[in-house]
């Protein structure tokens, strides 16, 4: 016999489970956040969402529920919290912040980050209705959430030999290490030395002869199986081939574009060894940060303070802004080249941001497959500071409310 009030009731616990969040990850401060989350939840007939008290467990990034919920009312800077906390999730994952800052800038600065901002106290139908919205624009890849995504940083050589390469694998190693999920993306399409610089001397170029599908067909999932894993957060686009080094370009570029909400950072090398001239206005138009990698010879400083002008030309002209790091590389013992930082700083007009002195154990920590910002010790660590430059860290001093969130993420 038919139960129709059976059927009702199944019929609406379905409809509250498609208009809700499969499931939530909450980081909260303060019991009273915790109730609500828990209440709205329960009363919709969402499933019980997964919480952590700040600095209490660990849980790994890629265990995370589609919609993440982080309480920061007891932060003193939201932004600056929130813009930390973003460099270990996922873009693909919906992020609201709810906090206590009443500000447009706030707003808007969330906004940017790909970030929904809720301002505290909400009212428990204030915050269903909220999580419903970003459950319905997750679903159909809209509002917000198409911020988020990956910070694309082109490390650019000034001239061959100066170690760009070396400098574009280890801040991708670096940053893989936090738990950000990066690709490194190899510009020098013949000859390229990036698989010994990574310690993986049997890894294979992809022949985009081998890519069947036309570059208008290809989407995210296509673009994946095209990577080379490196480890768990490190994968590697290496094209190779015989066909036109615009469509090898063209190729990479795209590939890239497609994995843009599938991680946090995009590393490109562009090393002044590559055979073919740089598009320093492309570079701009598609990078987040350029990084401008030198060693303190004449030649070298002539062509990045050109390199300089014309970037600093074309971001007048763009709408976006990108900062410009500058690397000083000392690849041979420091009396071998005749200018100091000083003197490197007047003639840029600027500082050096960072500055990588010579160490004759480099060559062969390499050869041995060691990273060598992870064997850096003492004062003197500038492959980190430049990872923190990156990152967005060198400024910060003393502890802040949610670094002990950040202990969730160790690996």
């Amino acid at each position: 016999m038919f139960d129709l009030a059976k059927a009702i009731s199944v019929s609406n616990e379905t409809e509250k489970q498609s208009n809700g969040p499969s499931g939530c990850s909450l980081f909260y401060q303060t019991q009273q956040c915790l109730e609500l989350v828990k209440e709205v939840c329960r009363f919709e007939g969402w499933p019980e969402p997964d919480c952590h008290k700040e600095g209490q467990g660990q849980l790994g990034a890629d265990k995370l529920n589609d919609l993440i919920i982080v309480e920061l009312n007891q932060s003193s800077n939201v932004v600056e919290d929130a813009r930390r906390f973003a460099s270990q999730l996922p873009n693909h994952k919906g992020m609201v912040v709810i906090g206590k800052e009443d500000a447009i800038t706030t707003l808007r600065s969330l906004k940017e980050m790909g970030f929904y901002y809720l301002f505290w106290p909400v009212g428990k139908q204030e915050l269903t209705d909220f999580l419903r919205h970003v459950h319905q624009n997750q679903k159909k890849f809209s509002g917000v959430s198409n911020n988020r995504k990956a910070k694309r940083i082109s490390v650019v050589g000034c001239r061959g030999g100066v170690g760009t390469s070396l400098i574009a694998t280890e801040l991708a190693s670096a940053l893989a290490s936090s738990g950000s999920q990066t690709l490194l993306v190899d510009h020098k399409y013949h000859f390229s030395n990036i698989d010994i610089l990574l310690g993986k001397k049997n890894l294979m170029k992809q022949d985009v002869k081998n890519i069947s599908l036309q570059l208008h067909e290809l989407d995210a999932d296509a673009a994946h199986s095209y990577l080379a894993n490196i480890n768990k957060h490190l994968n590697l686009l290496a094209l190779t081939g015989s066909a036109e080094q615009g469509d090898l370009t063209e190729y990479t570029h795209t590939l890239c574009d497609l994995l843009l909400r599938h991680a946090n950072f995009i590393i490109e090398d562009f090393s002044a060894s590559v055979d073919f001239s740089l598009n320093l206005n492309q570079i701009v138009d598609r990078s987040d940060i350029v990084v401008l990698v030198f060693d303190p010879s004449v030649s070298a400083l002539r062509n990045a303070q050109q390199m300089l002008n014309t970037l600093s030309n074309f971001k007048l002209g763009s709408s976006e802004e990108t900062r410009v790091l500058l690397v000083a590389n000392h690849h041979r013992p420091e009396s071998a080249f005749p200018l100091s930082m000083e003197e490197m700083a007047q003639y840029l007009d600027r500082k050096v941001d960072v500055i990588l002195p010579y160490n004759k154990q480099f060559s062969h920590l390499l050869l041995e497959g060691h990273r060598l910002h992870k064997q850096e010790s003492g004062k003197q660590q500038p492959l980190t500071s430049l990872f923190k430059l990156i990152n967005g860290q060198v400024t910060q001093t003393g502890s802040n409310p949610l670094s002990r969130f950040k202990e969730v993420f160790r690996r």
